[in-house]
């Protein structure tokens, strides 16, 4: 039964007279990347309501977002390592009760 779904799965998705095309992925999403780059750009260029300031601050501030997203979710990620290791805070001893 297995055979038979996988054999007409093959035939149904790729037809035997359709030729295979070899795409090189990771050159496709660089492509691609820089053209939604490259769409960004263009849009403050030809906004005429943008100067060249405001695209340049506004690119920096991109940035800086980026990086201090990456920072949040680099500490997180430690303490959690941390914690996996063993290392937590020691409880206070007004925590604890030995009883009455």
């Amino acid at each position: 039964m297995n055979d038979l779904i996988n054999e007409y799965w093959t035939r149904t998705q790729k037809p035997e007279t359709e030729e295979t095309i070899d795409v090189d992925w990771t050159a496709e999403y660089s492509r691609q990347r820089k053209d939604r780059m490259h769409d960004a750009i263009e849009d403050y260029l030809n906004d005429d309501r943008v100067d060249a300031r405001r695209a340049y601050e506004e690119m920096l501030s991109c940035i800086d977002n980026t990086i201090q997203y990456h920072k949040s979710s680099q500490e997180k990620a430690v303490e959690l390592k941390e914690l996996m290791l063993g290392h937590r805070p020691m409880e206070s001893l007004h925590s604890f009760s030995l009883g009455s």
